[in-house]
């Protein structure tokens, strides 16, 4: 039985689920410029779109890449890209 409570939380533990999708949001090229907002375990875990373009000093947004990883908690990287 303990043979088999540890093979269980090792599976838990270890397993893990990543979730990424790329937006083109407007015909607008990629650009130069690239801007990430990252969600925190403590504190300002804004990953909106409009964050991550203020991180990189982007006004014309090219693409959206947003991607979640699910690893006992989620985390969550919201990358942007323009000009």
């Amino acid at each position: 039985m303990k043979k088999l409570f540890i093979i269980s939380a090792l599976a838990l533990g270890l397993g893990s689920c990543t979730i990424s999708r790329t937006y083109q949001l407007t015909g607008e090229p990629l650009g130069n410029k690239v801007g990430v907002a990252k969600s925190k375990l403590i504190g300002d875990s804004d990953t909106s779109i409009k964050t991550a373009a203020k991180k990189g000093n982007i006004t014309v947004i090219g693409a959206v890449e947003m991607t979640t990883k699910i690893f006992i908690f989620p985390i969550t990287k919201t990358i942007v890209y323009g000009n």
